[in-house]
């Protein structure tokens, strides 16, 4: 069950959305937004997902599949017959892939382990479209906060997330951007992992458009365990290394490092120690996984130099 905390936030936050929706009733509802899920392996999760979607009555549903094996693309026909294969090409190629195929005016993108409650989207949309934004990300609730892990990441969204208004940088676990914005700037398939949000929401900003963060709320399924909590971190300290490879941001180098100080911070906040756990092994795992992509990136150059230059055989002219 979810939290007595999260259910009184989720009650307040209803409460505005039925207030919206009131205001509203003899207006047509004409939401021309194509729903984009990403997804591979996402069987346990995908149907919810898709039923939550459905009931917030967009006027498409595109699903991307990364190469599943456990019935998730058997799920989602049952839902769309818009199916595509990323061909193994990354997150960034999907997100991108589903763009092109979309129809609709505007692309929400929505992970699949996420439960839309009703009206979430017409709220996102008129938000966005009343404050100027070219993208905007709904605010975030775990559902089913059981395990210490999801407690945590729950914690975490609520202390550095989940606060209405303009945003200098949003993620993709459920937001809306406008097509043309997407087919302009597009998702850079050299983020095969992670940070393919960061890249675009940077790249936006550079050339003078505004993100920002509704005061709608969807339920995600936080990493429920250890294991899965350590892989989602090194992708992202992957994702990290990459940023900096393409931008030479030194901040995207010391965004790991940066949670030790953070849950420290949240710890004095609580009085409790409780949440520390959770940053080291972020710092952690997100430093192993940038670490090891940055060796990556340099012998993929290096190696590449060496195919390119000559040899000194050849630099004297023989044979």
């Amino acid at each position: 069950m979810v939290s007595q905390a999260v259910a009184a936030e989720a009650k307040i936050q209803s409460a505005g959305l039925e207030e919206r929706k009131l205001a509203k009733v003899n207006e047509p509802l004409e939401l021309a937004i194509s729903v984009v899920i990403c997804a591979k392996n996402a069987a346990g999760t995908i149907g919810q997902c898709l039923d939550s979607v459905r009931r917030n009555e967009p006027s498409e549903i595109v699903v991307v599949d990364g190469g599943s094996v456990d019935g998730t693309v058997q799920i989602a026909r049952k839902y769309t017959d818009r199916i595509y294969d990323d061909k193994g090409n990354g997150l960034a190629y999907a997100r991108h892939l589903g763009a092109e195929h979309a129809s609709g005016s505007h692309v929400f993108y929505v992970d699949s382990d996420v439960i839309l409650p009703e009206g979430c989207l017409q709220t996102m949309m008129d938000e966005m479209k009343t404050r100027g934004y070219c993208g905007i990300h709904a605010q975030v609730i775990g559902f089913k906060e059981e395990s210490y892990w999801a407690w945590a990441e729950g914690q975490h969204f609520r202390a550095r997330f989940n606060k209405e208004g303009e945003a200098k940088s949003i993620g993709t676990i459920a937001c809306i951007y406008r097509r043309d914005t997407i087919l302009k700037y597009g998702f850079d398939p050299f983020f095969v992992n992670a940070a393919e949000d960061a890249d675009l929401c940077y790249r936006v900003r550079r050339n003078g458009l505004r993100l920002g963060k509704s005061s709608a709320f969807i339920y995600h399924q936080h990493r429920a365990t250890l294991s899965s909590f350590i892989k989602q971190r090194v992708s992202y300290g992957r994702g990290n290394a990459r940023f900096f490879w393409k931008h030479k941001a030194a901040i995207a180098l010391m965004g790991p490092t940066l949670m030790i100080p953070f849950g420290i911070l949240m710890c004095v906040r609580s009085r409790s120690l409780r949440i520390f756990p959770y940053y080291l092994v972020w710092s952690v795992a997100g430093t192993y996984g940038m670490l090891r992509e940055l060796g990556t990136l340099m012998f993929g150059r290096l190696r590449s130099s060496m195919l390119r230059q000559p040899s000194a055989e050849y630099a004297k002219g023989r044979p």
